[in-house]
């Protein structure tokens, strides 16, 4: 009886040890790499923080609504990035696939932060999502698991690190020309600063395709972090949404004040 008491803890204490390894961020040659947002400026180094979902949980990532890194695992990590610099800070976030057939459409894709499809044409075929920004995006993600932080010890943890050569986050390749992995659409975002989410998907030979993620109703989610250390996502109407909803309201005004008359 104490034998199999002594087995028992013995397994509980591998099965604990076994989470612990497990929180790290996924990377994306997983095929399902967590979403991660990195924050960083030129004068404190970076920090990148574990959003706690992965790619192909977009859906629960957005339900969420609002991420305070001022709190719990990611306190530190943020009072380090957030002190006061003459330096802007940027941000972007970032989750990615990158476990398929090179020749099969939508096998290989990301989710970056951007406002437009702009730097597109840098990837010209599932080859350049796959090498030119998921590849180079691992490497990132790599070494802030390693960094000094707290991933490896706690779900949904945060990291610091210094800047490298041509690097916005902490290493080469990651954010360098302001875009993910250094190719593709513009992914940066000053603090206060908004930005919607695009899903690029590769084409098998032919240029990968880039669609903004909406909600049931079209509205395009949108992506915010403020200097107060909050990132929300909201799903805002776009601008000729706006316009038709007004179009609409004055043909309603009108009716009614020829009812009235």
């Amino acid at each position: 009886m104490k034998f199999q008491l002594k087995a028992l803890a013995a397994a509980l204490v591998l099965s604990a040890s076994s989470l612990s390894a497990q929180a790290a961020m996924d990377l994306s040659s997983t095929g399902n790499g967590s979403f991660v947002l990195s924050v960083w400026n030129a004068d404190l180094g970076s920090a990148t923080f574990d959003l706690g979902y992965n790619y192909n949980s977009f859906a629960d990532l957005v339900s969420q609504g609002t991420f305070d890194l001022t709190a719990g695992n990611y306190a530190s990590a943020w009072s380090f990035i957030s002190a006061a610099s003459s330096a802007p800070t940027y941000w972007a976030v970032f989750a990615g696939d990158n476990a398929g057939s090179a020749r099969t459409k939508g096998s290989f894709g990301f989710f970056t932060t951007a406002n437009s499809t702009d730097g597109m044409s840098q990837l010209q075929s599932t080859a350049s999502v796959n090498t030119g920004v998921l590849a180079n995006m691992d490497t990132y993600i790599g070494a802030a698991n390693n960094a000094p932080g707290n991933h490896s010890t706690v779900a949904n943890g945060a990291n610091i690190s210094t800047l490298t050569a041509n690097s916005g986050a902490g290493s080469a390749g990651a954010y360098g020309t302001g875009k993910a992995g250094a190719a593709g659409p513009f992914a940066r975002a000053e603090l206060d600063q908004s930005q919607q989410m695009l899903q690029i998907l590769s084409q098998g030979t032919a240029a990968p395709t880039a669609n903004f993620m909406a909600n049931a109703t079209g509205n395009n989610y949108t992506f915010k972090l403020s200097s107060a250390g909050l990132l929300s996502v909201t799903a805002v109407p776009e601008a000729d949404s706006y316009a038709m909803l007004l179009a609409g309201l004055g043909v309603l005004g009108l009716v009614a004040r020829r009812r009235k008359a």
